[in-house]
């Protein structure tokens, strides 16, 4: 169910909510819990709990999509991993695609944030590690293309830790479809998980003729989290062993 945030506030206690932290106001969003981006990067303070993930919504910049017919969707895995934790997220949901097929130019938007862990989490132990972008990006027409490129970087080490990329490309032979990807940074780098992310997420869409077509409806991003070495009892979870489960 998509709401405003005053008619959430206002009417659906249970829905998207303000709380204050102090100085700062802070949005709340469960599973399927839904926020216009239009109003969010309106606000001052863009900041977004899902789970025990924080989001600070830093740009968006776009002369092609709108942000006011762009969603924000709250994602909470079904199930938990072996230590109890959930995989977090969003959806960015909307029209996404080159309107104007065949005039040779590409139709592009970039989203920049940070996710966090929360501090009463992080203080229990809990560090981020996976991420996973998704979408259902389609293409027709050779030549024709939808493609999300994101770089993610350690924010408190202020380093490059890598790529991800997700593509569905039109070629005279087929599609190309590469519709998730994944990376473990713990994995990559040879750490025991990080507190935050900084996030810079590009998409694009081009219909290279008048009868090509490029779209999405949807992107997700996705976090998932272990926890760092001898916060097993902090969790809740002692005596649990083995190599973390992929997902």
């Amino acid at each position: 169910m998509t709401m405003t945030l005053r008619n959430s506030l206002l009417a659906v206690p249970a829905a998207a909510l303000l709380i204050n932290t102090g100085a700062h106001a802070i949005i709340v969003l469960g599973d399927g819990q839904t926020l216009n981006l239009g109003t969010l990067m309106a606000m001052n303070d863009r900041r977004v709990a899902i789970d025990d993930k924080i989001f600070n919504f830093e740009s968006y910049n776009s002369t092609a999509f709108d942000a006011s017919k762009i969603s924000l969707v709250g994602f909470i895995s079904q199930s938990t991993n072996q230590y109890g934790l959930h995989n977090v997220g969003f959806d960015l949901t909307g029209p996404f695609g080159d309107g104007f097929p065949g005039d040779g130019n590409i139709q592009e938007g970039n989203l920049q944030y940070t996710v966090e862990v929360e501090q009463s989490y992080y203080a229990r132990g809990v560090r981020l590690c996976d991420v996973r972008c998704v979408f259902n990006g389609d293409a027709g027409g050779a030549g024709s293309y939808s493609r999300v490129d994101e770089t993610v970087f350690d924010v408190d080490g202020n380093t490059l830790l890598g790529e991800l990329e997700v593509h569905n490309i039109a070629t005279a032979t087929g599609n190309d479809e590469h519709l998730m990807d994944y990376r473990d940074f713990c994995d990559d780098h040879g750490t025991n998980g990080y507190r935050a992310f900084e996030v810079n997420k590009d998409f694009k869409f081009f219909a290279s003729t008048e009868s090509g077509f490029a779209s999405c409806s949807f992107i997700r991003q996705e976090f998932s989290q272990i926890p760092a070495p001898g916060a097993l009892a902090l969790l809740g979870v002692v005596g649990l062993l083995g190599a973390r489960r992929r997902r």
